[in-house]
């Protein structure tokens, strides 16, 4: 069941990644064809012995700014590809590894900034300097891709702006992140049946019923966790996530 739900975040992650990838790389392309413009023209004056001191300063000029600009987009570039990388290998894979959470949470937010820019939605993050986590990060990216996107499809239906909020902390022991958005919210009987297996609001309309499911399941078996909601009608909904620093599920096998 969990399969499909992760090809379809993966083919979305795809997607996202190509477009945000595209801005820089196109103009970093538009800088290199303007840079091999003016080298063209001035290396005619050249040859042809017309080229005149400011004219040679002025393409020194020419030269820095264009080989600056396609340097920056480029290096812009590399760290979105890298970032949907390491994020793509983690939701495809089950490795556990160490691995900065806030960095992390950055990277995962990054990946899903294309669906913001749709909308007039906020993402907003705060979390503590220096978490070093030693678990799933695969499960991370699992659970908050599927609850922005559930806040973006569920929470926000009607709404023109929305505001999420996702705030992380450590106490040493265990990590804490707390999921927050302004939505319409959630009866108690939705929130009873939240996590159950293909139940969905939208049954008809695209709504598979498992993204919810995934969550519950990557936060309790793969980081051995806790996952609790506060919601009700009108007063947006809250998940607070707590997971251990250190999973110690495989430590005894790997001994």
């Amino acid at each position: 069941l969990r399969a499909p739900e992760k090809m379809a975040a993966l083919g979305s992650l795809g997607a996202g990644g190509a477009h945000e990838i595209t801005t820089p790389v196109g103009i970093g392309v538009t800088a290199a064809s303007h840079l091999q413009e003016r080298v063209v023209h001035y290396r005619g004056l050249y040859e042809a012995g017309k080229l005149r001191r400011s004219e040679f300063e002025s393409f020194l000029q020419e030269s820095g700014d264009s080989a600056g600009m396609i340097m920056s987009n480029l290096d812009k570039a590399a760290q979105l590809i890298q970032g949907f990388k390491g994020v793509a290998v983690d939701q495809t894979g089950e490795g556990r590894r160490r691995f900065d959470l806030k960095q992390y949470l950055d990277e995962v937010l990054l990946s899903l900034r294309p669906e913001f820019k749709r909308t007039g939605h906020t993402v907003a993050l705060a979390c503590d300097e220096d978490i070093v986590v030693d678990n799933y990060p695969g499960a991370v990216s699992h659970t908050i891709t599927n609850l922005v996107m559930n806040s973006l499809i569920h929470g926000f239906e009607g709404i023109d702006t929305g505001e999420i909020t996702i705030e992380a902390s450590s106490d040493g022991e265990n990590a804490t992140i707390v999921f927050a958005d302004n939505g319409v919210g959630m009866t108690k009987e939705i929130r009873r049946q939240i996590y159950d297996p293909f139940f969905t609001t939208r049954r008809g309309q695209g709504g598979s019923g498992l993204g919810m499911h995934v969550v519950y399941n990557s936060v309790t078996n793969s980081l051995g966790g806790s996952i609790s909601c506060a919601s009700s009608p009108g007063e947006g909904a809250t998940f607070t996530i707590e997971f251990p620093l250190r999973n110690r599920s495989g430590d005894d096998a790997a001994r």
